[in-house]
């Protein structure tokens, strides 16, 4: 199961990924996730990619060539990434950021619990 949400108490939307998603579910979920910063008008995304397995190629190069142009320009500022604990998964989610995080744009932190990723957003 994947889901968006606004968390009015963290303001930021939070997005979750579970398992393997092919690239048009991937991508319903981030442009879902960028529709409610819109709407919200907050700037921060909690992203739960803790149950993702492999983020597949076409929906890294998608990440990184329209979401993350798109993010910006909506205004996101900073993302709280939850990552897995399966080291496949961990390096797909890392490495399909990496471009960003070197750019600077946004600001991308990675956690292994929510309490610290919420936290960490709340300061921001």
């Amino acid at each position: 199961m994947s889901a968006n949400q606004v968390d009015t108490g963290l303001k930021a939307v939070v997005a979750t990924y579970d398992g393997f998603l092919k690239h048009p579910e991937f991508r319903e979920i981030a442009e879902t996730s960028l529709a409610l910063i819109q709407q919200s008008g907050y700037s921060k995304i909690l992203v739960d990619t803790r149950q993702t397995r492999v983020i597949q190629q076409e929906s890294q190069q998608w990440i990184n060539q329209e979401w993350f142009p798109k993010a910006i320009k909506a205004g996101v500022t900073h993302m709280a990434f939850l990552t897995p604990e399966d080291f496949f998964g961990k390096v797909s989610v890392e490495s399909t950021n990496k471009s960003a995080v070197q750019s600077g744009d946004i600001v991308i932190n990675y956690f292994t619990n929510l309490d610290s990723a919420r936290q960490w957003l709340q300061a921001q």
